[in-house]
């Protein structure tokens, strides 16, 4: 039985390839091509009052037009007649999709450039803008007659044509991802109507291994591209945006505004990535996990092998002007793309039914630009063209047309579609729409177009490396199998900050803020000094009061200072499954260091914590908390805990201290013996201890089962000596850690001293060969701690290069009454509690006692 199972599953996979090659071989390129004959338009002589105006204007004159490959037949006739009206000669000056970028860049970048007017994306005007390559056209557009600038919906206005307030081209199409679906397949059976995502996965879920259109062969819950160089890129984020922006379009959906860290390192993202998975794993990806392009997937659909399908308005305006010859009449319904099922306690505030929508500007729509640097004469006749295509009164016929792939988005053309007798809605019919979809188009392109929570696409320097490169193959990676959805948010957030150090931090932030219309960005440090001048102000001028809210705010600036140089608390870092250590460092003696030099600890307090956050970073590690000088540190190995706190030891031992800490007894410098060649030869000191003594524990877990949600968790399983539990929380925005593995690990940092490691033997028996010959190990036995059921078998732990450094003995013991320290001979030889003791005089170096000889005296030890 399971031989055949194998055998239909092989043939089953083998008949899902091969129409997908079949499609794969048909479809030659990212944009159709248009047929050899000149599209007619029948509307291209009508009168209008902006063709008046423009009518015989550029008698004579010759102006070069960038005209892309696969619109070059459907613009024959848009030029010819434009020649026709203005008496212009037009040079076209064609362009492919992959040279179209670097075609104008390269034009910008000439002293005065050849081509008079740009094709351009939306995302790209910015970038042109910034070089000064293009001519503001703020006047021009509010002075011509006929135009209405205020007629085109404000999205596309916002997205395609304006920066910094000012109009730099004119928008021809504005580009969001709608929804194509089977009816028939959907409602009609009693399926919800896809709002939300988790509506589609209900729907993607009971297709799942059925075959939709007969053929013996289990077909696709939904179809979108997911191939590199195509438009996987905009999909994902399009899909992305509900999740990521829901308090409007100043948001944002790509990065932090402030630190302009991607958005990729946040909790929601690797929900967006199980969602996203889950979708592309219901696609023709699965038979082709190298990706499948949108046109493959529009053919797909065309042939009724899929219930959805998800791409801009363009290809689905061509799907419904075919769907009586493909068989689809009556079936299909237009909408937006589904947005983000709110829960009770989301912020939500631009919700539809409780659902986010988030309308993607994908793009940001096609448009065209004037180049700054060319003749007043060449510049006037390339913006009347631009005005000619996006004209009200003529451009509705190639709204409609379903190979044009213009749409100037304007709310006539739009508002016009409620009524079935009109001029615009009859073109539609004449192209094979049905009357009911009419008004699905009219109410889809308004709340996508309308909508007080569209996301802008990205418009950085570079946008595609990040949107790209930077992304899509993760996805893809993600999708086969071969990384969590964890590691791919890490690697596409390594991929984002690495983009933006090559192109500079600062000039990314101001793009980005621009875009988005947020002010000028003031860093910490323009704070910081703004608010002293201010306090010295208040002081002379204002009560005391005043003055005391200015130094709280001046050291909140200063605490925030901490977490735009380090990443320590990145939640992509949050170990959340598997093996986690814990660690848990504290300073010895912190409280009679800080009575005696209250500036000096201050200072040195400073030093501590950057040194803990290098070194966290090193290692990926993930700051779990802080408390006064504590810190609690989680990470996913054994490996990397010990040598994390073995580089703290050393770090902290060779950090710039204050004068005034090394002037203490119990943070001043201290030396190791010298050998008896050491002293012959007269060698420098080598040091034992400087600065801060720190004290570390380390214990380890494994995660356990559970809900890793705060707010939704029930119930804490707090009483397993082997589990952590691991929880989001939704007020800190980060993660915790919970468990008698947790409270362990802190008995262990208590018996340390300072400048001590101990380990549990867990976390000692876990460690590889290859760490373990970089430390020095001494075993200390089993103990009883408090608060902990089962004794714990523990070791000290130190780098090599401190092998030999001594302590006062060799662990302390810890009760609710006192700190008691304890010999190598098991006895106490202090008992103040909350102070540190003097050396003992007999100084013991711990690294020099054997195992043997220590579980001997341990023997003795009093419990």
């Amino acid at each position: 039985t399971s031989s055949s199972i194998m055998v239909i599953n092989l043939s089953t996979s083998i008949a899902r390839l091969s129409i997908v090659l079949l499609v794969v071989l048909t479809s030659t390129s990212c944009c159709p091509r248009m047929a050899s004959a000149i599209i007619i338009d029948p509307y291209a002589n009508v009168s209008t009052p902006l063709r008046e105006t423009i009518r015989n204007k550029h008698i004579g004159t010759t102006v070069n037009i960038q005209l892309l490959d696969f619109q070059e037949e459907f613009m024959e006739e848009k030029v010819r007649n434009f020649e026709a009206l203005t008496g212009v000669i037009v040079e076209k000056i064609i362009s492919t999709q992959e040279t179209w970028y670097d075609d104008v860049l390269g034009d910008i970048q000439k002293s005065r450039g050849f081509i008079d007017l740009y094709a351009s994306f939306g995302n790209w005007i910015p970038q042109y803008a910034e070089l000064g390559g293009l001519k503001d056209l703020s006047d021009d557009v509010f002075a011509a007659v006929g135009f209405d600038w205020f007629d085109i919906m404000p999205a596309v206005r916002k997205g395609a044509a304006m920066y910094k307030q000012n109009i730099y081209a004119i928008p021809l199409d504005g580009d969001v991802i709608y929804m194509l679906y089977r009816k028939d397949l959907v409602e009609d059976i009693g399926l919800p109507t896809p709002r939300s995502w988790d509506d589609v996965a209900l729907i993607l879920d009971y297709y799942e291994g059925k075959d939709i259109d007969g053929d013996g062969v289990p077909d696709y819950g939904n179809c979108f591209s997911t191939a590199e160089n195509d438009i996987a890129d905009k999909m994902f984020w399009a899909i992305a945006s509900s999740f990521l922006q829901t308090r409007g379009t100043s948001q944002g959906t790509f990065f932090d505004p402030e630190t302009m860290d991607p958005i990729s390192n946040s909790i929601e993202f690797i929900h967006v990535l199980e969602v996203y998975k889950h979708l592309v794993l219901h696609s023709p990806f699965v038979d082709n996990p190298e990706g499948v392009g949108w046109m493959e997937n529009r053919e797909l659909f065309n042939q009724k092998k899929c219930v959805l399908f998800y791409n801009f308005p363009g290809p689905i305006k061509s799907m419904i002007s075919a769907q009586k010859e493909n068989g689809l009449s009556g079936t299909l319904n237009l909408a937006p793309l589904p947005g983000k099922k709110c829960e009770a306690d989301d912020e939500c505030p631009f919700a539809s039914d409780e659902v986010n929508y988030a309308p993607f500007l994908a793009g940001g729509g096609f448009c065209y630009a004037v180049n700054a640097r060319t003749s007043e004469q060449k510049q006037s006749a390339a913006f009347d063209f631009a005005l000619y295509l996006s004209d009200p009164g003529g451009s509705f016929w190639d709204v409609a047309h379903p190979s044009s792939f213009l749409d100037p988005l304007r709310l006539r053309h739009t508002s016009s579609l409620a009524n079935n007798r009109t001029i615009e809605s009859k073109a539609f019919l004449e192209f094979g729409w049905e009357p009911r979809q009419l008004r699905m188009l009219k109410e889809t392109t308004e709340f996508s177009f309308l909508n007080d929570n569209y996301v802008y696409d990205l418009r950085n320097l570079g946008a595609s490396d990040y949107q790209q490169g930077g992304t899509v193959p993760h996805l893809i990676e993600m999708c086969k199998g071969n990384a969590t959805e964890e590691e791919t948010a890490m690697e596409i957030t390594k991929s984002w900050r690495i983009i933006t150090d090559q192109y500079g931090l600062e000039e990314q932030r101001t793009f980005y803020r621009n875009v988005l219309g947020l002010p000028e960005y003031i860093g910490p440090a323009a704070i910081y000094g703004k608010n002293l001048a201010q306090l010295r102000t208040i002081i002379v001028a204002v009560t005391v009061p005043v003055a005391i809210i200015a130094i709280i705010l001046v050291l909140v600036v200063l605490k925030q200072r901490h977490t735009i140089k380090f990443h320590t608390r990145d939640i992509i870092n949050a170990p959340k499954a598997g093996t986690i250590a814990i660690l848990f460092t504290d300073v010895e003696g912190s409280t009679n260091l800080w009575d005696t030099d209250k500036d000096a600890m201050q200072k040195a307090l400073e030093v501590h914590h950057n040194v803990i956050r290098t070194c966290i970073d090193k290692y990926s590690a993930y700051e779990v908390k802080t408390v006064g000088d504590a810190f609690m540190i989680a990470i996913d190995s054994a490996d990397k805990a010990v040598l994390l706190a073995n580089d703290i030891q050393l770090a902290l031992l060779n950090a710039k201290w204050p004068l005034g800490l090394l002037r203490m007894p119990t943070s001043c410098n201290a030396y190791f013996p010298k050998s008896r060649k050491e002293r012959k030869e007269k060698a420098a000191p080598k040091l034992m201890f400087s600065g801060l003594r720190v004290r570390i524990g380390i214990h380890l877990g494994q995660k356990s089962a559970g809900d890793s949600d705060l707010k939704n968790s029930t119930s804490r399983d707090l009483n397993s000596n082997s589990e952590i539990q691991v929880l989001y929380d939704h007020v800190t925005k980060g993660f915790d850690y919970y468990g008698q593995v947790v409270n362990a690990a802190a008995r262990i940092e208590g018996i340390g001293f300072g400048g001590q490691t101990i380990i549990s033997d867990q976390v000692y028996s876990q460690v590889s060969e290859e760490v373990k010959r970089k430390c020095a190990f001494l075993l200390i036995g089993a103990m009883e701690l408090r608060g902990v059921t089962d004794e714990m078998t523990v070791y000290s732990c130190l780098p090599e290069e401190l092998r030999g450094r001594k302590f006062q003995g060799i662990y302390q013991r810890q009760t609710s009454m006192e700190s008691t320290i304890v010999d190598q001979f098991g006895r106490i030889i202090s008992g103040s509690r909350g102070s540190i003791p003097s050396m003992a005089p007999r100084d013991l170096d711990v690294m020099s006692l054997s195992p043997v000889e220590l579980q001997r005296q341990l023997k003795r030890m009093i419990q």
